[in-house]
């Protein structure tokens, strides 16, 4: 048990006058960040209250960083990033020193998030959550690790992805990484598009933020890979992964929106640092995937493969966070793409066609705008349970009234979906200098993005207010290949930009 002083700021959540569910304004900055403020406190409660009904404080795990039973490692780190999001989009730094310690704690001897205490079940996918979480810090000049550690936010993610790279497998499959690091885990022989698509995102990331041409390969690399080997279907359906006992000739046809979110976040970044039609395409045909997919006729996220049954497990639920993320990524970082209908059949929601492009149907921006504002009222009509509050979050933002369930990953989903209706800030870079003193430098000769900490000034919130600054440099491949990358995705050559 670790006692630390800032865990009182679960306590006095605890003493908090009850609210009674969150009743949020669409339109308004200062409502939704109040909202947000009530879900971050809850995700702190979790974290340090062992018992919330008798108010029992401190963390219930072994180690600072890692939330208690149920959730799983891979989670907390997922929580860390939402919460460096919160104070970046926000303004609110109540929270950053217990973010901070949660962060490092977790950084292992070799600092690339392997430490001992996760080996028997750490996968390439937990290793990467954490290295996207310090990804965030880093682009947001969160402030920087202790000077005694030696290490910046954007250096841990670099080790990351050098250990992940150092892990693709030629062996089987032609490529890609495995679900699981150490060959004594049960997974080991699955390839997953989770762990995948966190290195194409991990490698865009780093790319934008170091202007490093390695990072960007290997973005492509790896997006390369999960289409030929089928990761990523025809219209843009991102499958769960495939065995290397058959190398990867047999699929799990499961969809879940934590993979295809990582791989529409990826897209995005690497549409930013270069807009060629490869990264284009993908940025149109995933949203394309996830509106047929992901959503109600009414525009309301929800999880497919559990919702509709009750059964999600403990991992399941939060992974509407991670869509929520991405979706905001592909509107704030993209450039914008014209939307039609071919036919009467399709939803608004399509791709164009060069013969015969149909009726005009708006933008992709203005699309995923409307999912992301939709589904934030929806999910703040879920934040009505617990006797404690009444604005614990359920799941089903599809229902009317609260669902019945509460915990960390509802919690963080409504938080992302929440927080992708703030304005967006611009994103640091490699020489980025910032009041909070970060020194999160990295590789490479980026110009710097932004200033550190805080919401827009805007009183009204939406689409984002920082233009996607894509340029136009050459990303490994020809024309001819993204020609036929297109063709093979079931989309037409050319596309109305």
């Amino acid at each position: 048990m670790h006692s630390r002083p800032y865990l009182l700021l679960a306590a006095l959540a605890l003493t908090a006058t009850p609210s009674y569910a969150l009743d949020i304004d669409i339109n308004s900055v200062d409502s939704i960040s109040a909202a947000a403020k009530t879900i971050a406190a809850r995700v702190v409660a979790i974290y340090g209250i062992d018992n919330q009904a008798t108010g029992t404080v401190g963390n219930g795990s072994t180690a600072p960083g890692i939330f208690p039973d149920p959730y799983y490692w891979w989670e907390s780190g997922l929580a860390w990033d939402s919460m460096v999001r919160y104070w970046a989009l926000t303004g609110d730094a109540t929270y950053n020193d217990l973010v901070r310690e949660g962060l490092l704690f977790q950084i292992g001897p070799n600092a690339n998030f392997t430490p001992p205490n996760q080996t028997k079940s750490e996968g390439n996918d937990d290793q990467a959550t954490w290295a996207l979480a310090a990804m965030t810090a880093a682009e947001n000049n969160f402030p920087a690790p202790p000077e005694g550690l030696d290490i910046t936010w954007a250096k841990l993610a670099q080790n990351v992805f050098d250990s992940q790279v150092a892990r693709w497998d030629t062996d089987t499959c032609g490529g890609g990484l495995r679900w699981q690091i150490f060959s004594f885990n049960t997974g080991y022989t699955y390839k997953n598009s989770l762990s995948n698509g966190n290195l194409v995102q991990l490698a865009a990331r780093l790319a934008l933020y170091t202007g490093n041409t390695t990072y960007r390969d290997w973005a492509q690399k790896a997006t390369q890979w999960s289409l030929d080997v089928g990761f990523i279907g025809n219209s843009g359906q991102v499958w769960d992964g495939t065995a290397t006992t058959t190398n990867c000739s047999e699929f799990n046809h499961i969809q879940w929106t934590s993979s295809v979110g990582t791989y529409l976040s990826g897209a995005a970044y690497a549409a930013n640092k270069s807009s060629t039609k490869f990264w284009q395409t993908l940025n149109l045909l995933l949203p394309v995937s996830i509106n047929t997919t992901f959503t109600t006729q009414g525009g309301v996220l929800y999880e497919v493969a559990c919702e509709p049954s009750k059964n999600c497990d403990t991992d399941q639920l939060a992974f509407k966070a991670v869509l929520a993320r991405a979706l905001a990524n592909a509107r704030d970082l993209t450039l914008d793409t014209s939307l039609y209908h071919r036919d009467s059949n399709q939803s608004s929601f399509s791709n164009s066609s060069a013969s015969n492009p149909g009726t005009p149907a708006g933008s992709l921006h203005a699309s995923i705008d409307a999912i992301l504002r939709t589904s934030a009222q929806a999910a703040a009509a879920q934040c009505s349970g617990g006797e404690a509050y009444g604005t614990d979050c359920g799941s089903m933002w599809t229902a009317a009234t609260w669902d019945g369930t509460t915990g960390l990953g509802q919690e963080l989903s409504a938080l992302e979906i929440l927080l992708a209706n703030l304005p967006a800030k611009a994103l640091a870079k490699s020489n980025s200098t910032s009041t909070t003193g970060t020194g999160s430098a990295g590789n490479g000769t980026a110009t710097a993005g932004s200033t550190s900490g805080g919401p827009s000034s805007s009183s009204s919130a939406g689409a984002s207010t920082t233009a996607a600054t894509s340029t136009n440099g050459a990303m490994a491949g020809s024309e001819g290949s993204t020609f036929a990358l297109v063709c093979g995705l079931g989309m037409a050559a050319a596309l109305v930009l």
